[in-house]
């Protein structure tokens, strides 16, 4: 088996994603419940690698209802009872979610994608934007000197053209 080395990961809900690189492509290790797949994107079928930040609207939503709910619960508590202590506990308690939504929205996440024939495969960064970057680089690199290489072991020689077909041409009596 060929050396593999660690490039990150792409984490959902459902499912964790390792990427890593060999010497043919990116393999991707998918664990999704209890099922685990590999899959390859090969150096000489990229397509298409990007870079872009996304916010990830799951994330910010979930944290935003858990603020509400906590808000909600200290507005609530409050009218009841009018107790200042009560309400500035629970409001510690939606802290945690707002300060995340307000993180994400600061920093975003730096998604690098690479798009084959047949498969994909995407390393997710939270903070490290320079990481993204450096990864994008030489991905973009790699796929290049790799399709290089084919392409140049495809050229046919100049002497080579020169040589009789195989097949020559119908005399041009025989084409009325």
């Amino acid at each position: 088996m060929a050396a593999r080395k660690a490039l990150g990961r792409n984490n959902n809900i459902g499912s964790r994603e390792r990427v890593f690189e060999t010497d043919e492509g990116i393999e991707v290790e998918s664990t999704d419940q209890y099922e685990l797949s590999r899959k390859r994107v090969l150096f000489e079928d990229v397509m298409l690698v990007t870079i872009h930040r996304e916010l990830g609207w799951a994330y910010l939503l979930t944290n935003g209802a858990l603020t509400l709910v906590f808000l909600g619960i200290t507005m609530t508590t409050y009218f009841a009872s009018s107790r200042d202590l009560t309400a500035l506990f629970l409001i510690i308690f939606a802290l945690p979610s707002t300060i995340a939504i307000i993180i994400r929205l600061a920093f975003q996440v730096n998604v690098v994608s690479i798009f084959g024939r047949r498969s994909r495969a995407k390393v997710r960064f939270n903070f490290s934007q320079q990481r993204a970057r450096e990864l994008y680089g030489h991905l973009c690199a790699r796929t290049r000197q790799v399709q290089r290489e084919i392409e140049d072991a495809n050229v046919i020689p100049e002497s080579a053209e020169s040589l009789p077909q195989p097949f020559p041409a119908p005399p041009p009596d025989l084409l009325r």
